[in-house]
């Protein structure tokens, strides 16, 4: 049994659990935030046996799963009701690529029966798709692609699994591979394979809840939405920069993006060695065409060497997401606050944002605004400079 003794939280809806994993350190962070409150703290440090930098919750959640993509272990920990962790089992990837180390390993839950949970691991130039049943009875892997998948999204009827490419060598091409998961998958019979043209360096995908629409962003600061009907020619991507003209795109890289709970607004987060960016875009929420860019922030850090991630809130409320490592050892939680008032200017301002340390935030506001939202925080922590990974709400 891996635990500690962590507080009991107060009773109240408003109340949420948030695991923080870590590349390099054996210990995943156990944080409790009050969104009506705005009050965080770390609820305790839960010891592990392995490296847990990619983490996933299945469908019931009952069970968190960490991955260790050094030596390709998958670990499933039991919650329990004071959010400590119980380990109830190891299982390590299937041998592919000529390897059992990787140097990226990512884990999704399935939104369906059976409920599997399924991961890419890549050696950079290798890489395979698996998943393994919440039991862990069993397991299944994909054929090898000659290639990097750097990151895997669900269609909205979840039964269409896309991995993004960013590099393959075979097609010379960002691309999507698609798997149709039933019942009784396989991973051996994909579906079909998308080429994006002119798109490179690609780094992470989401799909629109509801819509038609894939987004995926790339290290050149670009975002860039795909059509999901499955036709056989290529998909024809629309493009839209994610930076405003003022900043030096040489100097930042795109690595993560998501979509908040209301399906209304997308974030993505940018990194420069001194500074974190996160740029908010409105979305439309039948369709998930993206509309414009609605806010913007920014706060010093050394954001070069440890690549941050967004995580929405699995809630509807102020469209809250967290960032981990934003920066290093950090994680802190975001809202949109619909709202606001518009600043009645275009451009980047400057503004305040309270109980934020002495960050300086800055909202991009469209000249013929009547109101647009504004970023607030809900906290950050510092978590003793950790090399964190991902994060993942349990509710």
């Amino acid at each position: 049994m891996l635990g500690l003794f962590l507080f009991l939280s107060v009773v109240s809806a408003k109340v949420h659990h948030f695991y923080v994993g870590q590349i390099d350190s054996t210990a995943i962070h156990a944080l409790e935030l009050d969104d009506e409150l705005r009050t965080l703290y770390e609820m305790g440090i839960i010891p592990t046996t392995t490296v847990s930098p990619s983490l996933a919750i299945d469908h019931s959640g009952k069970f968190l799963f960490a991955s260790s993509q050094k030596d390709g272990m998958l670990t499933r920990y039991a919650i329990q009701s004071d959010y400590s962790l119980i380990t109830k089992a190891n299982a390590t990837i299937p041998t592919s690529c000529n390897s059992t180390a990787f140097s990226t390993l990512h884990l999704t839950p399935s939104s369906q029966p059976p409920f599997s949970i399924y991961g890419s691991a890549s050696t950079g130039t290798c890489s395979v798709l698996f998943s393994t049943s919440i039991e862990g009875f069993k397991s299944l892997r994909s054929k090898e692609f000659a290639g990097d998948i750097k990151s895997l999204a669900w269609s909205p009827n979840g039964r269409h699994l896309y991995a993004l490419d960013s590099h393959s060598s075979a097609l010379s091409a960002t691309s999507i591979f698609n798997f149709y998961i039933n019942d009784d998958s396989s991973l051996n019979n994909q579906n079909q394979t998308d080429v994006l043209a002119n798109v490179t360096n690609a780094e992470q995908m989401v799909t629109h809840p509801t819509g038609i629409l894939a987004y995926v962003v790339t290290k050149k600061n670009e975002l860039v939405t795909i059509p999901l009907q499955g036709a056989e020619a290529p998909a024809s991507p629309s493009r839209f920069k994610i930076l405003p003209s003022s900043f030096d795109p040489s100097q930042y890289t795109t690595l993560s993006l998501t979509i908040s709970s209301s399906k209304t607004s997308l974030w993505t987060l940018s990194q420069s060695p001194a500074q974190a960016v996160v740029t908010v875009f409105s979305l439309d929420p039948t369709t998930g065409a993206v509309i414009n860019a609605v806010a913007r922030a920014g706060w010093t850090g050394d954001g070069g060497f440890f690549p941050a991630q967004i995580s929405p809130a699995p809630f509807v409320g102020n469209d809250i997401v967290a960032v981990t490592n934003s920066p290093v050892g950090y994680t802190a939680f975001l809202g949109l606050d619909q709202g606001a008032t518009a600043m009645g200017q275009e451009g980047d301002v400057e503004v305040p944002v309270d109980d934020f340390l002495e960050d300086t935030w800055m909202l991009n506001v469209k000249s013929d605004s009547v109101a647009a939202p504004k970023l607030k925080s809900y906290g950050r922590i510092d978590l003793a400079l950790d090399s964190l990974g991902e994060g993942v709400w349990v509710d």
